[in-house]
């Protein structure tokens, strides 16, 4: 589903459903006391988590401290389509439902009523739509946060703890209703591993580009993005590979990206001095085919977005540029994973009041368009002469 659809939909359509069911809960139904459960073998957990790719990655240390506790329970995950290649990639669950795909949607909503969920987990801090999910599914457990009146439908809920939280470790507080706890490294393992055949695969593809894995430094550069807003200028995104190609002859450099990320490939590669040591991936490969490549990367460079967490999540070290986004909350933590963001007074300028709605921005978005390839390249030759503090986190609770 189209996300500006969506945010129209859940202020429109789904704030009146929202208002209806919560009514019809006052007069006739009370929700059950906040107490700390401890479900058995039995228990069935259907889990939440519309929302972008980036949102989805940063699932997963939940969704693994989930199946750790509860090795022997049925696990499902309900997302939007886009996201549903990431999840099926995930050993720790047992099903996918999809939401927001019309030839599913009959066939998911009979499982969302029958599917005799015993506790559901809600991980959209924000928007209506997915508690009103939550509230349809029938469990007697549900467990969301209090970050607005859709606590109302839960049972249970958890603080937010403020955007500067890290996402993954907002989510995981959702344990706590269980009593159950986490390290800090655990709270920020986004790791998965990935099938030897899509391994082989991405090995295959790179061969057959002139790459080799063992010997070449390969780095990917993305330069699409999905919101317009996070979007930095395709003329430094050429300039940067001149000065990553001259830097060292042993580097290729792959562009990744979705079939709607084409046309920035094509700008960018028109605005280089030839296309050696340059293959152009974007648009010709799967999700899994690009997780894949990834994993076989150095570093990938990107602007904020899905891109930079599935590099993350395959062990590749990042750089990732940000505009009006909280970097705090969204960037993967510790030194091999570098944001670059300008020092503006008006960063970020999306905040819990507009609920990931960007304003029209009176300063020609200079947040992104200041940002000039040498810095960009300066973070590049950092990361990949290990020039960095290593990331150490303590194996204290996060709470």
């Amino acid at each position: 589903m189209n996300r500006s659809l969506l945010i129209l939909l859940d202020k429109t359509v789904f704030q009146v459903i929202f208002y209806f069911i919560l009514l019809l809960t006052t007069l006739f139904k009370k929700n059950i006391p906040n107490y700390r459960l401890k479900p058995d073998q039995s228990t069935s957990f259907l889990v939440i988590r519309p929302g972008g790719l980036g949102d989805g990655l940063m699932s997963i240390p939940i969704l693994k401290a989930l199946r750790k506790n509860f090795p022997a329970n049925q696990i499902t995950l309900m997302c939007v389509k886009k996201n549903q290649a990431i999840f099926q990639q995930l050993s720790f669950l047992d099903e996918v439902m999809v939401i927001d795909k019309l030839s599913d949607f009959s066939s998911n909503l009979y499982k969302l009523f029958w599917g005799k969920y015993n506790c559901v987990f809600d991980f959209e801090p924000f928007r209506k739509i997915s508690s009103i999910l939550a509230f349809l599914s029938g469990s007697e457990v549900r467990i969301g946060f209090d970050t607005n009146v859709r606590r109302k439908l839960y049972t249970h809920f958890v603080v937010y703890h403020n955007e500067k939280s890290y996402e993954s470790i907002n989510m995981l507080r959702q344990l706590t209703v269980f009593g159950i706890g986490a390290t800090r490294n655990e709270a920020l393992d986004i790791s998965f591993d990935l099938p030897e055949t899509i391994k082989r695969r991405a090995n295959d593809l790179l061969q057959s580009n002139g790459v080799e894995p063992e010997k070449d430094i390969i780095i990917a550069v993305a330069p699409g993005v999905l919101k317009p807003q996070h979007r930095w200028v395709m003329s430094r995104f050429a300039e940067l590979i001149e000065m990553i190609r001259s830097e060292d002859l042993n580097t290729k450099i792959l562009l990744v990206g979705a079939p709607s990320d084409v046309s920035d490939a094509k700008i960018v590669l028109q605005y280089l001095s030839g296309n050696e040591r340059v293959i152009n991936f974007v648009g010709k490969t799967t999700f899994s085919e690009v997780l894949g490549l990834l994993s076989a990367s150095k570093i990938l460079i990107a602007c904020d977005g899905g891109m930079v967490y599935m590099a993350a999540s395959m062990g590749c070290d990042t750089i990732s540029l940000w505009g009006p986004g909280v970097m705090e909350r969204f960037k993967p933590p510790g030194g091999n994973h570098i944001g670059i963001r300008k020092d503006y007074g008006c960063i970020p300028c999306v905040n819990y009041s507009r609920l990931g709605e960007f304003p029209p921005c009176p300063y020609n978005r200079r947040c992104l368009n200041d940002i000039t390839a040498r810095e960009v390249f300066d973070q590049h030759l950092r990361l990949k002469s290990k020039v960095h503090i290593a990331h150490k986190e303590a194996e204290n609770p996060i709470y």
